[in-house]
């Protein structure tokens, strides 16, 4: 990673795993990583309202076998 978050190459070696969680990155000075956030906001809210208009559960949307 570059930028603000550039430490965890210190930490994280090639082929360690580590699973972020997206509040990590909110109130960021990063203005890339904004705008990526700012893109999976409006993108979840998009698929919210589908989901809603078609009447698509949460269970049905987590479900990998449909």
């Amino acid at each position: 990673m570059t930028g603000e978050y550039s430490e965890v190459n210190m930490v994280l070696k090639p082929g360690d795993t580590y699973k972020f969680d997206l509040e990590q990155f909110r109130e960021t000075k990063d203005t890339n990583l904004n705008k990526l956030l700012t893109f999976f906001d409006e993108l979840e809210h998009l698929m919210n309202s589908l989901a809603n208009i078609n009447g698509i559960t949460e269970e049905e949307l987590e479900d990998e076998n449909l």
